[in-house]
């Protein structure tokens, strides 16, 4: 599985690459304006034959710098921007057009503004704001080839927006990395064309992403760090992949994925999170793992090889101290959902969810289900509390096992084996099989395998209190083995035959 690695360091190693790029070149137009004082006005336009070189240098408060730079074929743009550190109030534009385009913009003054366009080939930027005053903003956008932007921001309210379009030509182009750090920053990625890549890497309360990518080999990663964060990924067209990973409480991810190679990967320990992802077409795979507090999952996947697994883990308790001692605390809120819905072919499904109030509910339609695997056979498993789980798999080679309670402990909850358990499971047609296990209160299971079944199997085995367990097969290689140990036990079977 791939993951962007996001460096803060890649803005200033670009600095000094730029900077040496605008000095070097002995060309037709080269411009250097240094200022300082209040109110400082620096405008350059350039173009023509040759090369176009800018470097304005500002220091002060409420500087403007403004580049407009044209190149012509076989020449180059190069342009380099620094408002100082001390300075306040500064804006900087960067317009270039044509081929070689390069900008690299330093901005260390409070309150800063910053925009670079660019259109054409070799397409490259880099923006560094660094003062972490309030409500600073920077838009690159760039059109044409090889595309690639760097961001490094830091302050209250900060917003970024990257907008890439690649042209083919030369094919390749898009790619975006934003590292932000404030409370209340919001970054906003447009890339439409090609091998689309975008990073983000965001430290602050109140932060929000927006990822938006079309066409190609699309690819994202995020990190969050910091309470009530949003992200939000969509994605458009072939090699899609997104990773996301978050930090803190109410984090709220949605990935929309449409087109051949999906793949998600959600890892949370976050209180409170919610996760939606949807998947249409081809290879989908999810992952959403998670330390949880009050979470809640929505997987849905349509079409071939689909594949979801969703932990939320831990609990505790124990209390009662004095006589033999013993304390363990944690838990909280553990009120864990979790749901997946896979459409087509391969399926695969394992949901492990331990302590509280779970309720998990796979729906599988068609061809190789299983509800089990990816690197375990997990299958639904909840221990501890009021669990439910629903499996309804249609079609073709079903298996599936619900265990709840397991035995005891499972990161605790005061050793519960469990406690309000239900387990439905439906499997209509050819290769059956199904185990429900579920340890103590008040058990009920039912499955059903029918609608030209086939190689049914069936074991449901509870242990103590309300047991009931109905089990309704249809045909074929029927069998069934019911344990139920204790209390209100009640077991009904009808098998209809080869």
């Amino acid at each position: 599985m791939k993951r962007l690695l996001l460096c803060a360091v890649s803005v200033p190693a670009l600095a000094g690459a730029a900077s040496e790029q605008v000095r070097a070149h002995a060309a037709p137009n080269v411009s250097e304006v240094v200022q300082s004082g209040t109110d400082g006005r620096a405008s350059v336009s350039q173009g023509g034959a040759g090369f176009n070189n800018s470097d304005i240098d500002q220091a002060g408060a409420e500087n403007d710098a403004l580049v407009t730079q044209v190149s012509v074929a076989g020449g180059a743009n190069r342009s380099a921007i620094v408002q100082s550190s001390g300075s306040s109030d500064n804006t900087a534009d960067v317009d270039q057009i044509g081929e070689g385009n390069a900008s690299l913009l330093t901005q260390a003054g409070t309150v800063s503004d910053a925009s670079v366009v660019q259109d054409g080939d070799d397409n490259t930027s880099g923006v560094l704001q660094t003062a972490a005053t309030f409500g600073d903003d920077i838009a690159v956008s760039q059109s044409g080839y090889q595309n690639s932007s760097q961001v490094v921001q830091a302050g209250v309210a900060a917003f970024t927006s990257v907008t890439q379009q690649n042209g083919v030509d030369g094919a390749q182009g898009n790619d975006s990395i934003v590292n932000q750090a404030g409370l209340l920053a919001s970054v906003s990625v447009d890339q439409a064309g090609q091998t689309n890549v975008s990073g983000v890497d965001q430290t602050g309360a109140g932060a929000i992403v927006d990822v938006d990518q079309t066409g190609a080999s699309n690819d994202s990663a995020i990190t969050q760090v910091g309470a009530d964060v949003r992200v939000n990924v969509a994605q458009a067209g072939t090699g899609n992949e997104s990773n996301v990973l978050q930090a803190g409480l109410f984090a709220r991810v949605s990935v929309e994925q449409d087109g051949t190679r999906n793949v998600s990967d959600i890892d949370q320990l976050a209180g409170g999170a919610r996760v939606a992802i949807d998947q249409d077409g081809a290879m989908n795979t999810s992952l959403v793992l998670g330390i949880a507090d009050g979470s809640d999952v929505a997987v849905r996947q349509g079409g071939t090889s689909n594949n979801s697994t969703v932990t939320q883990n831990p609990a505790a308790q124990e209390l009662a101290l004095f006589g033999p001692l013993t304390i363990t605390v944690p838990v909280l809120n553990e009120n864990q959902t979790a749901q997946v819905e896979q459409e087509g072919s391969e399926n695969s499904s394992a949901i492990a969810q331990y302590g509280r109030d779970q309720i998990a509910s796979v729906a599988q339609i068609g061809t190789g289900n299983a509800s089990g695997s990816r690197l375990g056979p997990a299958g639904i498993v909840q221990v501890g509390e009021g669990q439910t789980a629903a499996l309804a798999q249609s079609g073709i080679r079903n298996s599936s096992f619900i265990s709840q309670g397991t035995g005891g402990d499972f990161a605790l909850l005061t050793n519960a084996a469990s406690s309000g358990n239900e387990a439905r499971v439906t499997q209509a047609g050819e290769e059956g099989q199904s185990r429900v296990t579920q340890n103590g209160t008040a058990n009920l299971a039912i499955v059903v395998q029918l609608d030209g079944s086939f190689a049914n199997l069936s074991v449901v085995t509870q242990s103590g209190d309300g047991n009931i367990a109905a089990v309704t097969q249809g045909g074929t290689g029927d069998m069934s083995t019911i344990t139920q140990n204790g209390e209100g036990n009640s077991a009904v079977v009808t098998q209809n035959g080869a």
